[in-house]
């Protein structure tokens, strides 16, 4: 009995996978604008350089336990190592091990900025190389494909960044469903885009919006933000639902550009490999949903009390 109901998860999960698997190439071109874009628009990070230790208060984790503000020489070294790492990542030699050390600088990065009270929401984005390396950036347009040492792409490490992405918006979400955002007498949206309306970092249509005056309108926002957040751990599983999310997911990052001058662009580097994966993959997934729509909507017989 255990060991059915191992093999039949093993067996959705490989064909969960299966349904990440990006195209080679595709994804190897990701791989190069990704490192390009590291290279020509950094994180600035120098203005660490010039902080106060009275100002030093990481958050809780790894940060919390260094005894100060990391030396000017070691935001300096940081930078270049920045930039070599990306070079070598562009190059794709030893590809694996290049992602996962880009994707360790930029934590380390976010890291130092988090702990002068600096919040943002590039996490994910710190991550990128390093669940992108594991499921094969490097497997063309590389170093290592001219070796013949790269691997082809992968599912299941696509599937796992899926789940962490999942994960990290589904708290978004909880945030919101527990402080209020649910409660038909509150407009949760309304009031931050007043808050925000006349700081500098005010959207371009924030003005026009909240001449809107809909109660209607302003709960339908919050109920759909906390709705699009919210739904990917269940999409995750399958994954043209959970491209559709991310659709959902990036036109929700421009709205709230639009509306409270928020810039999530480094989201698109996030959602892109889900995009990647071969036609095939679309039509099966879509096959699926029609066999289940089918079986949902086959009549039930129904057994006449006292029959035999």
């Amino acid at each position: 009995m255990v060991v059915s109901v191992l093999d039949r998860a093993g067996a959705a999960i490989d064909w969960i996978s299966e349904g990440y698997r990006p195209a080679a190439r595709p994804l190897a071109a990701l791989r190069i604008v990704f490192a390009l874009y590291v290279l020509v628009w950094p994180r600035d990070i120098s203005w660490l350089a010039t902080m106060s230790a009275t100002g030093f208060d990481p958050p809780a984790g790894p940060f919390s336990l260094l005894p100060g503000p990391a030396p000017a020489t070691a935001i300096h070294v940081l930078e270049v190592l920045r930039v070599v790492v990306a070079l070598w990542l562009l190059i794709g030699w030893k590809t694996g091990i290049a992602s996962g050390l880009l994707a360790l600088i930029l934590v380390v990065c976010s890291g130092l900025a988090y702990s002068f009270g600096k919040s943002d929401d590039v996490i994910l984005f710190d991550l990128a190389p390093l669940m992108l390396g594991l499921a094969g950036w490097g497997s063309a347009w590389s170093k290592d494909a001219r070796l013949g040492s790269a691997a082809r792409p992968r599912g299941f490490p696509m599937f796992v960044y899926a789940t962490l992405i999942a994960f990290a918006m589904f708290t978004a979400a909880a945030a919101k469903a527990t402080t209020g955002w649910l409660l038909p007498t509150r407009q949760a949206t309304r009031f931050f885009v007043v808050v925000t309306a006349d700081s500098p970092r005010s959207g371009l249509l924030a003005d026009t919006v909240l001449r809107f005056d809909n109660a209607v309108f302003w709960k339908a926002l919050d109920y759909a933000t906390a709705f699009v957040e919210g739904w990917l751990v269940v999409a995750v599983f399958i994954p043209i639902l959970f491209r559709v999310g991310l659709v959902l997911m990036g036109l929700f990052h421009v709205g709230v550009w639009l509306l409270l001058g928020i810039d999530f662009h480094l989201h698109a580097f996030v959602y892109a490999g889900f995009f990647l994966v071969p036609p095939a993959c679309y039509w099966r997934e879509l096959a699926l949903l029609r066999n289940v729509r089918t079986r949902l909507a086959r009549p039930v017989a129904v057994i006449p009390q006292g029959a035999s």
